[in-house]
């Protein structure tokens, strides 16, 4: 029997009320709570960071970095990765995140990776924003401030 997860990520299969086709994108997630003398830096700082270390690496479709309207040191990190092995790189990935966000980090909350679905590129354009929107309201953080990376 195959696990929910891999029947997602996986092409042509629907599950619960999923689209036919699987999921082009995989998101990595990180969600974690920063610094009290930090928490200002994450929403300029990470970004950069992200697209320094990650920029260049093969599948690596992009990011955003978001923190919550209602309590700055609430952060939520997404990374987007496409192709064949985009969970695979996912998977390689999260070290380097984890490593990244390690200067800002008071705790994690959670780390978990997504099937993404939604409109527009991998890459980032106009219509990519609408599919962040869409992967937020997907996860339960409708009150983030979505900062691109």
């Amino acid at each position: 029997m195959q696990s929910l997860d891999s029947q997602i990520f996986r092409g042509g299969t629907k599950v619960l009320g999923l689209p036919q086709g699987g999921s082009a994108v995989a998101a990595l997630n990180i969600e974690f709570v920063a610094k009290p003398n930090e928490a200002h830096k994450v929403h300029s700082a990470l970004p950069v960071a992200i697209t320094g270390a990650l920029g260049e690496l093969d599948g690596f479709a992009g990011s955003f970095v978001m923190i919550a309207n209602h309590e700055a040191r609430l952060v939520t990190v997404v990374t987007l990765w496409s192709g064949e092995d985009r969970v695979q790189r996912c998977n390689e990935n999260a070290r380097w995140l984890r490593a990244l966000v390690a200067p800002y980090l008071d705790r994690f909350l959670r780390v978990q990776t997504l099937a993404a679905y939604g409109s527009g590129a991998t890459k980032f354009s106009p219509q990519s924003e609408q599919a962040c929107i869409e992967m937020v309201q997907v996860t339960g953080l409708i009150e983030e401030a979505l900062c691109p990376a």
